[in-house]
C-alpha cells in the first residue's frame, strides 16, 4: 500500500520537530471539535493556530507565520472570544450532540485524512525538500513590498478590506451583545 515509507520520513531534528508539532496542532484541533463548552473551544483553537504558526517558523516563513498570529490568534479568534464573552451565558448547559453524528463525522474524516495520505505520499518531491522557490521569495521584506504595494502586484486594497473587516465585525457582536432597557429589566426580575 505505502511501498517506501520509511524513505519518504526522514527523522533528523528538524522532522521530529515537525511531528511534534503536527501532533499538538491535531490534538488541539481535535480538542476543538470535541469540547462542548463553546469558550474551551475557541481556547483550544487559539493553540491550533498558535501552533500553526510554529509550523510555518519551522518551514522558514517567517512572515506567514507572523500574519498566522495577527490575524487569525490577534484578530479572528479574539472577536469569537469576545463574542463568545459578550453574548452567552457561560453557566448555561452545554450541547447535546447524539452519537450517531459523531460516528458519521468520525468517518468521515478518517476517510479524508486517508484521501490526503494517499495522495500526498506518492509524491516524490515533497520528500526531498527542495525548494522550488529563489531564495529569497518568502524573505520578509519581499513579502512586505507585495503586501503594502499600490502597484498591480501588490495587496494594499485587500489588505484594508480585511482590516475594515474585521472592524466590522467587532461593531456588530458589540451591537449584538449590547443589553437593551428591556434585557436588563428582566434579569433584575430574576
Amino acid at each position: 500500500m505505502f511501498p517506501d515509507l520509511p524513505l519518504s520520513f526522514p527523522m533528523g531534528g528538524m522532522d521530529i520537530a515537525f511531528y511534534v508539532v503536527a501532533l499538538v496542532i491535531l490534538l488541539t484541533a481535535v480538542c476543538c471539535v470535541a469540547v462542548k463548552n463553546i469558550l474551551q473551544s475557541a481556547v483550544f483553537l487559539i493553540f491550533s493556530f498558535v501552533t500553526t504558526a510554529i509550523l510555518y517558523l519551522l518551514m522558514h516563513a517567517e512572515f506567514i507565520a507572523l500574519a498566522q498570529v495577527m490575524v487569525y490568534v490577534g484578530g479572528v479568534v479574539i472577536f469569537v472570544v469576545f463574542t463568545i464573552l459578550l453574548t452567552s451565558h457561560l453557566g448555561e448547559d452545554a450541547f447535546t450532540t447524539k452519537i450517531p453524528r459523531v460516528f458519521i463525522a468520525f468517518l468521515l474524516s478518517l476517510s479524508f485524512v486517508f484521501v490526503m495520505i494517499k495522495c500526498i505520499l506518492p509524491t516524490p518531491d515533497l520528500a526531498s525538500g527542495l525548494a522550488n522557490s529563489p531564495a529569497d521569495y518568502s524573505s520578509l521584506q519581499n513579502f512586505a513590498l507585495r503586501l503594502l504595494g499600490n502597484d498591480p502586484n501588490g495587496f494594499i486594497i485587500p489588505f484594508e478590506i480585511v482590516s475594515v473587516l474585521l472592524l466590522m465585525t467587532l461593531i456588530c457582536a458589540i451591537t449584538i451583545a449590547r443589553r437593551t432597557k428591556e434585557d436588563a429589566e428582566e434579569e433584575a426580575s430574576k
